[in-house]
């Protein structure tokens, strides 16, 4: 996968990010890319309204309307559960491949003493449904 970002004046001022997956990994995760993508772009979209006050997404940018926060938050709603099932299967993942708790603490920006208890609640505990979805081949193209 590759994250690239183009900005300037062919943007109008803008910047352009395209993310492109290998044909594995497309292979590997199917519609969850597609949606993964779509609730980043809320949440970027959502950051921009709180930093403006103004809609990029409505001719004109006018204010947000409580649609929009609705709309804003019921996107943004998706994620948490998606990010969370991802990190506990890399700690799962990383301590299989004898990753040690200090560089955890480390790469994480945590305490030893958080990245202990992190780990701990993690290898102790079957995966839940949202680490097993991470961890799971889509069956969908």
């Amino acid at each position: 996968m590759t994250v690239s970002c183009r900005s300037g004046d062919d943007q109008s001022g803008g910047l352009e990010i395209t993310i492109t997956l290998t044909a594995a990994e497309t292979e590997a995760m199917g519609e969850d890319a597609t949606l993964m993508a779509e609730i980043f772009d809320s949440y970027l979209w959502a950051m921009g309204m709180l930093r403006t006050g103004r809609n990029s997404r409505d001719s004109g940018t006018p204010p947000p309307t409580s649609g929009d926060w609705a709309a804003a938050l019921r996107g943004l709603d998706r994620l948490p559960t998606r990010l969370q099932g991802i990190r506990n299967g890399l700690i799962r993942a990383y301590t299989a491949a004898d990753g040690n708790r200090e560089r955890l603490s480390t790469v994480m920006n945590i305490s030893r003493s958080a990245a202990r208890h992190r780990h701990m609640r993690v290898t102790r505990r079957a995966p839940n449904a949202w680490e097993q979805w991470a961890r799971t081949r889509s069956s969908r193209p």
